[in-house]
């Protein structure tokens, strides 16, 4: 029995399944994961890069395994039941490639949501791993004990209802922030400088040095909104950033400036597509053949929301934010 974390969509738990990403490979249609990856590296032009062992630990899931999926402030707790399909209409979301998962669930029939507060620090601070799935097994006898007193106590209504309102709260704020951002009904200033304002913001309090840079760099298309650098003991982190306020699709055209800008030769950097809207599958099939990773709207405004607390109170005023207590019923 292996117990790993998975990052999943709540819709796709609500159906008591787990989804992972690689839309034009249909994991269900093969025997082994080193068919799966074979495929990958054919289907795809920069192949799995780093992400062999998350597909081989995904893959390999097998009728037992325990699966923990991070939610907001708890987690969920599933048991494999093994069987996989895909769906194509969950690609947006990386989700695509389905194992069924019988998720635990309070008497009335709503996912069981287990505080974090109620878990030890190591398995807390596991969970915060940006990774697509990692393995528990160093934390299986803390799951399992869960797990025990689950069956033997049951749901805890309460705590659950309380978690899902939550959530809800938290789901419901993202999507008003990323449409008045989209809308332009936010005190942001015009232009896009406002944007960049905030994205530097939010990489300074992520420990980066940044730096809007001026416009019309180069007589070319090449371009780069923001340089950002993190450097500690033991690593060193250069980001070549373009920022773009738009709404709805994001074109090619942030991408194609990013490709075109190579002054640092001497220096090792990613660069980074950021966008307030959405992209295409052709776009961000682009933007991977090229080495470039992207942050579309709904992973922004997942970004500024975890470093909500840590905004300066003029940002969070042109960005239209109070912080109330609320009543939940």
């Amino acid at each position: 029995m292996k117990a790993i974390m998975i990052r999943s969509p709540i819709s796709v738990l609500e159906k008591d399944q787990i989804g992972y990403g690689w839309a034009k490979v249909d994991f269900s249609e093969h025997e082994n994961a080193t068919d799966v990856i074979a495929k990958i590296n054919k289907e795809y032009t920069n192949g799995i890069g780093r992400h062999s062992n998350s597909i081989k630990r995904f893959f390999n899931l097998a009728n037992g395994d325990i699966v923990v999926v991070p939610l907001s402030k708890a987690i969920a707790i599933g048991i494999v039941n093994g069987k996989r399909s895909f769906d194509q209409n969950l690609a947006k979301t990386k989700a695509c490639n389905l194992i069924s998962v019988n998720f635990f669930r309070t008497n009335n029939g709503h996912i069981l949501r287990i505080p974090r507060k109620s878990l030890t620090q190591g398995f807390e601070s596991r969970l915060k791993v940006r990774k697509s799935n990692t393995s528990l097994n160093d934390f299986k006898e803390e799951i399992t004990r869960i797990i025990d007193s689950i069956e033997s106590n049951g749901a805890y209504k309460q705590e659950t209802y309380l978690l899902e309102k939550i959530s809800e709260a938290e789901q419901k704020f993202k999507k008003d922030l990323l449409t008045s951002i989209t809308s332009g009904t936010t005190w942001l200033s015009a232009g896009g400088n406002g944007l960049e304002q905030l994205v530097k913001e939010l990489l300074i309090i992520e420990g980066y040095t940044a730096a809007i840079q001026p416009k019309n760099q180069s007589s070319d298309i090449s371009d780069i909104d923001i340089i950002a650098s993190r450097i500690d003991r033991f690593s060193e982190s250069n980001l070549l950033i373009q920022v773009k306020h738009h709404s709805n699709i994001s074109g090619n055209h942030g991408l194609k400036q990013l490709m075109a800008f190579n002054d640092f030769e001497d220096m090792e950097y990613q660069k980074w597509f950021i966008t307030t809207a959405d992209m295409t599958d052709l776009s961000l099939d682009l933007a991977s053949q090229n080495n470039i990773r992207v942050m579309v709207g709904s992973d922004f405004v997942d970004w500024v929301y975890e470093n909500i607390s840590d905004l300066s109170y003029a940002t969070k005023q042109q960005l239209g934010i109070i912080e109330i207590p609320l009543l939940l019923k």
